[in-house]
């Protein structure tokens, strides 16, 4: 759930950390809800012949419909995910889309009351990252015909950088894609090669839109509003083109820029676009046109775009919606940001005059109104958790307050939703981004937040009931998935995951909606916000907030233990963590974390520091033995008595003492501790699986580690360091991943995942001798992530990868039973190319069982048939 992390979120799933880009820079379900994903595109499979033979673009003769592709579904979770705007189709069959943050676009299946993803064949590269959409289009006239406006790649470059060998990575800009088949393919339509900017996961996501319209009376007559590149207008098979005719310079408008001269890319800009189809008529475009202008107002043609003029209404618009006689209404808003009070309203355009319609005061944002279609006095607009309706063109409304959570330990007097997961908490209703009527059916109105799509089938009701619809709509953001090896017959989850929003999951069954999520009992507050929670020592049961989980392990020998590290979302970041006993079932917080007394950046006095987020490893035999190596904070500590108290671990093959030694410099201070990991520092949004426990060293104590550069391990239980390999790795990698073999002490592999910029892949690596020295797979051509996972003895796992063999072009899903000499495809990779993909995760329990973490897309899982001889 995304919801209330508009200051927060960015690049790889988060939102204010473009400067750590530079950095980088740098250095199963249409037909019966129960089949996988692949399956779910019935429609372009019947079209593209893709249950007959077909020649792979490696050469490699495959078979969509082989016993060697795994099935591929979605771990049901429902939830998590910000919808950020939704658009029905204005004729039958009345399609209903939506868009979202991070996680694609989706259609809606009215026979199954379930939801089709749209754009799982695009890999990791078509959108840098997760796929988020700024836009979203539905031609009025061709009901088949829908745009979607996402980033996407338009040139590349070599980047300047010796040390980088000459990587190619990729300019991104924003792009219009269209699909004239309800979504199953797609084409770009060019406007990328201006170098637009697009900011589907910024600010202002929630409430902005659609900045992308198509005019009612013209196919192919395209406007898109952007952040801050003005307006675009592209005719049939004309070029894009910028609109001008009096329309305000985007640098012009408040914050455009910020206070230290860097684009603000938070910026909502130019926000929406309107026709007033009355204006014009079929195949003669409409000469009415309206667009918002946040920071100026309401903009008007008259003469079909090519002079404007500001009618003004409020110098914050953020969408809007006509009715069928030519109506204009328009909701405003800005929202609270550096002490100033969150504002906004409603107001309705007739007869050329504005009127106030303002359902409930101007001190808060209102982020959609909607109007119910040939009914033009029938209106409804939203504010975070209230819902009004007017029948009389807003001189009168109607308050609904909603209630969408589940029973809530913290608010036992909210109502419950029957609809809502048992894991839903109260806050679940707020933060409303967008309702629409159903043009099809007037009672009905669908409704988004940052949980989902939620919708009631009669809203004239005196208190209309809005339900859930979350079937296959899975956008939570993973970032490692763990599967304990304790034999389900005796009480073990399917699999553990940690995650953005939530904390993390017990998957007691991966096909069931999980009951709760990760609520840790004793986090201390953060007593900065101690004003916000002055009667709490430590932070409730279920976890009130929303948090994310960044790390996760467990024991190998002793399945029932298990850990994790994380961080507060919405009060600062602050630590959170716990260690299970029971197999995830309950967590109790840490009685300690690393801290440290660092000296301040003036050196005039020290502060204490507190582990924050990172990375956690824990032994195979002794849970009480925990290395942890915090994203902010301390450097890497290890604890041998469960958390409760923590050491400092020591570099054994450390850089001589710095001359001259300042004794006020945190780094020289720290010359002999084992050194930071660049990937891990950057920020407690990232997780880099740079630490992890040697799963077969019978004594418990091997422990591995990555520095970005070197590799180093530790065989005293994380107190004491020794250098590795140390050369040949690819570097400056946002997510490098170090896999041990969990059948055999000492045989390591890593993955080195390519950023989201970057155009090639890199090697899979394996060392035999605990790290000292590794080799490339010979048999990979590129690998992003790979795991284990039970194979046809104790003595020989499964491999399981993500890239490219044979001189394959694509990203694809592998299986290896021969630990790696060969490779057997098992994802059909025009169908499914694991878009944002964070983490792979293998089974030791069930041969041709394997997990898929991503950003924005929830956990999927592949099934395959009994193992090949």
């Amino acid at each position: 759930m995304k919801a209330l992390r508009r200051q927060i979120r960015s690049a790889y799933g988060i939102r204010k950390l473009s400067f750590l880009l530079l950095i980088v820079l740098l250095l199963a379900l249409d037909t019966c809800g129960q089949e996988s994903i692949v399956q779910t595109q019935s429609e372009l499979k019947a079209k593209s012949g893709q249950n007959q033979i077909m020649e792979t673009e490696s050469g490699v003769p495959t078979q969509s419909n082989n016993r060697q592709l795994f099935k591929w579904k979605s771990v049901n979770i429902q939830g998590m995910g910000y919808v950020t705007g939704l658009a029905i189709a204005p004729i039958s069959p009345n399609d209903v889309y939506i868009r979202t943050d991070v996680g694609g676009a989706y259609r809606f299946i009215r026979k199954t009351n379930q939801w089709l993803p749209l754009l799982d064949m695009f890999d990791t590269n078509f959108a840098a990252g997760g796929i988020g959409i700024e836009s979203i289009a539905i031609d009025p006239t061709q009901p088949k015909r829908v745009y979607v406006v996402t980033r996407h790649p338009y040139s590349t470059v070599k980047v300047n950088d010796n040390t980088k060998d000459g990587r190619m990575q990729y300019k991104y800009a924003g792009e219009v894609m269209v699909s004239d088949n309800r979504g199953e393919t797609w084409k770009p339509t060019g406007l990328g090669t201006n170098n637009v900017f697009v900011g589907p996961n910024q600010a202002y996501r929630s409430d902005t839109g659609e900045r992308l319209a198509v005019d009612p009376n013209k196919s192919g007559l395209l406007y898109f509003a952007s952040r801050r590149n003005g307006l675009w207008k592209k005719d049939g098979e004309q070029k894009w083109k910028s609109v001008l005719g009096g329309l305000p310079d985007p640098s012009s408008l408040p914050g455009y820029k910020n206070p230290n001269g860097s684009d603000n890319e938070d910026i909502p800009g130019f926000t929406f676009v309107t026709f007033d189809k009355n204006s014009g008529s079929l195949n003669n475009p409409s000469q009415i046109i309206y667009v918002g202008v946040h920071g100026s107002g309401v903009w008007r043609s008259i003469n079909g775009g090519t002079s404007w003029s500001n009618i003004a209404g409020g110098d914050d618009p953020l969408r809007s919606a006509i009715a069928s006689d030519g109506t204009l209404y328009v909701s405003f808003g800005t929202i609270a940001n550096n002490g100033n009070q969150a504002k906004g309203g409603v107001r309705q355009y007739k007869n050329g005059a504005w009127t106030d319609i303002t359902p409930d005061g101007t001190d808060k944002v209102y982020s959609a109104v909607t109007v119910q279609p040939n009914q033009a006095n029938t209106v409804m607009a939203i504010s975070d958790k209230y819902v009004y309706r007017s029948t009389d063109s807003g001189k009168n409304w109607k308050k609904q307050t909603m209630y969408m959570g589940a029973y809530d330990a913290n608010n036992p007097k909210d109502p419950v939703n029957s609809s809502a997961p048992g894991y839903y908490q109260s806050f679940a209703a707020t933060g409303a981004s967008v309702a629409v009527i159903d043009p099809s059916n007037p009672k009905q109105v669908w409704w988004t937040n940052g949980w989902g799509v939620a919708r009631t089938d009669d809203v004239t009701v005196a208190n209309p009931n809005y339900k859930w619809l979350m079937n296959n709509l899975e956008e939570l953001d993973v970032n490692i998935l763990r599967v304990p090896p304790k034999p389900k017959a005796q009480g073990g989850a399917d699999l553990l995951s940690a995650v953005q929003d939530m904390i993390g999951f017990r998957h007691e069954n991966r096909n069931l909606v999980p009951n709760a999520k990760f609520d840790p009992e004793g986090i201390p507050i953060n007593p900065g916000y101690k004003w916000a929670n002055p009667d709490w020592k430590v932070y409730p049961q279920p976890f009130p907030h929303v948090a994310g989980a960044t790390s996760m392990d467990y024991a190998y020998k002793k399945p029932d233990y298990a850990a994790f590290v994380g961080f507060h979302q919405w009060q600062g970041f602050w630590s959170i963590h716990g260690m299970t006993s029971d197999n995830g079932k309950t967590w109790k917080a840490f009685e300690s974390i690393p801290q440290e007394n660092f000296w301040k950046a003036d050196k005039s006095a020290t502060e204490e520091v507190r582990a924050i987020a990172g990375q956690i490893a824990m032994s195979p035999t002794n849970p009480q033995n925990m290395v942890w190596v915090p994203t902010w904070g301390p450097w890497t500590h290890y604890t041998i008595d469960g958390g409760k108290t923590w050491q400092l671990a020591q570099n054994l093959d450390h850089d001589p003492k710095p001359e001259p030694y300042d004794p006020k410099n945190n780094d020289h201070i720290h010359y002999q501790a084992l050194p930071r990991a660049w990937a891990n520092s950057i920020s407690p949004w990232v997780s880099a699986y740079i630490l992890a426990a040697d799963r077969q060293d019978p004594q418990g104590k091997t422990f591995y580690y990555f520095t970005s550069w070197t590799f180093y391990y530790s065989t005293d239980g994380g107190a004491n360091w020794r250098k590795g390999a140390s050369s040949n790795f690819p570097t400056w990698l946002v997510r490098p991943a170090i896999v041990p073999n969990p059948t055999r002490q000492g045989d390591v592999w890593m993955s080195f995942s390519r950023n989201q910029e970057d155009v090639k892949g890199n090697k899979l690596y394996r060392s035999l001798d605990g790290g000292k020295t590794f080799n490339p797979v010979a048999s990979v051509d590129s690998c992003e992530f790979m795991t284990f996972g039970k194979g046809s003895s104790d003595a020989n796992p499964y491999i399981y990868i993500f890239g490219r063999v044979n001189g394959a072009t694509q990203d694809t899903m592998y299986k290896s039973e021969n630990m790696g000499k060969n490779w057997i495809q098992i994802s059909n990779p025009n169908l499914q190319q694991f878009p944002g993909l964070t983490y792979l995760e293998g089974d030791m329990r069930s041969p041709n069982l394997v997990y898929v973490g991503l950003l924005g897309r929830g956990i999927m899982y592949g099934e395959g048939s009994k193992p090949s001889i």
